[in-house]
């Protein structure tokens, strides 16, 4: 019995035979791979995932208060890559990996990419227009993804990429090293063309994944970030620190010395906008993000922000914005923490996290 199937048994009227199926089924599904006492998280409408039980006590749940609705990806159980890659035992990793690779560029871009078909050939001196930057980007990518890197290789051009860049970051590879790697594959495999001579080239191509983000450097006192009209200021206006190390307060740089600089602080931004963005331009996160309004029971229990009196009372204050359900509600949490353990070294990462409250559970 497929995952599909199961799911629709567990939408049958509870406790019929057909729902005690689908019981089965899905404690059959989480337990994959775990032994007979484990523990896990009990999906019924009372636990809502937050308690580990065993399997007995999960199947009585189930059966008395039923299947947490919503929980259609069932992401505490195992149906994400751990099941992705179960699935696909019998393939190899590497098309494993393909595969994915297809699967993250439409994640990345939404559902653009079906507003014209791929292979569309252009026509010259056509009035149809030309698909924006954007799209372009996607078409472009799509086709790396699936494009062997020779006639019979496993791995695509964007997979090796990836793969590439991936271990070059665990192993902390220079640029120089990989650019030196680069030329030796280019030169050691069947059709070498199609891999990228430099490390610069090859961000090029994995860069239209648009996983980026911005660097603000801050003064080491926080008093102030450095942009908009602080950008190019070599000291704070507040405290008058040096925004670089090793120089002396007050003291404006050339431009020849600001590039040779290194900053005292670093802010690493993701932007929010193109996020936002993208969780509007695919069909079914554009539906979970109006999920509080639309589909969210109701009846007075709390079981999500939605349902508390900060919200309400933010409803209350602000009716215009509470009258259109896609617009976000953050959370956000924050602390600190010396990524380098018990070691002497006093640096600390502060990560500020905004969380969408939108979705579902």
């Amino acid at each position: 019995m497929d995952l599909k199937a199961i799911k629709k048994l567990l939408l049958s009227p509870r406790p019929s035979e057909d729902y005690l199926a689908g019981v089965d089924g899905f404690l059959d599904f989480a337990y994959r791979g775990k032994c007979s006492n484990a523990k896990i998280r009990c999906p019924c409408v009372k636990c809502v995932n937050r308690w580990l039980l065993k399997r007995n006590d999960v199947y009585n749940d189930l059966v008395c208060d039923g299947m947490l609705l919503g929980y259609t990806i069932w992401g505490c159980h195992g149906e994400t890559a751990a099941y992705i890659s179960a699935s696909k035992e019998s393939q190899s990793q590497y098309q494993g990996i393909n595969s994915n690779m297809r699967q993250l560029v439409h994640d990345v871009y939404g559902n653009i990419g079906n507003e014209s078909p791929l292979d569309e050939p252009d026509i010259p001196n056509s009035s149809k227009p030309g698909p924006d930057s954007e799209n372009q980007d996607f078409y472009d990518l799509v086709r790396k993804a699936d494009e062997p890197l020779w006639a019979g290789c496993e791995l695509s051009r964007l997979s090796f990429l990836v793969l590439l860049f991936h271990i070059k970051s665990i192993n902390k590879w220079s640029n120089k090293s990989l650019n030196d790697l680069l030329y030796l594959l280019q030169q050691a495999i069947p059709n070498g063309k199609n891999i990228p001579g430099t490390f610069a080239e090859a961000r090029k191509i994995t860069a239209k994944l648009r996983l980026t983000y911005d660097k603000i450097l801050v003064c080491p006192n926080n008093c102030q970030l450095y942009r908009k009209d602080k950008k190019s200021d070599d000291f704070c206006s507040k405290c008058g620190t040096s925004r670089w190390k090793n120089k002396p307060d007050k003291t404006t740089l050339t431009k020849k010395e600001r590039k040779k600089s290194t900053p005292c602080k670093v802010l690493r931004y993701f932007p929010i906008k193109p996020r936002l963005k993208r969780l509007f331009m695919h069909k079914e996160t554009a539906i979970a993000a109006r999920w509080h309004d639309d589909e969210h029971t109701k009846d007075g229990a709390l079981r999500h922000p939605a349902d508390s009196k900060v919200w309400k009372n933010i409803d209350s204050r602000y009716p215009e914005f509470a009258s259109d359900p896609r617009n976000i509600r953050f959370g956000i949490a924050s602390d600190g923490f010396n990524p380098f353990g018990m070691m002497s070294s006093t640096y600390s990462c502060w990560p500020v996290v905004l969380i969408p409250y939108n979705l579902p559970p």
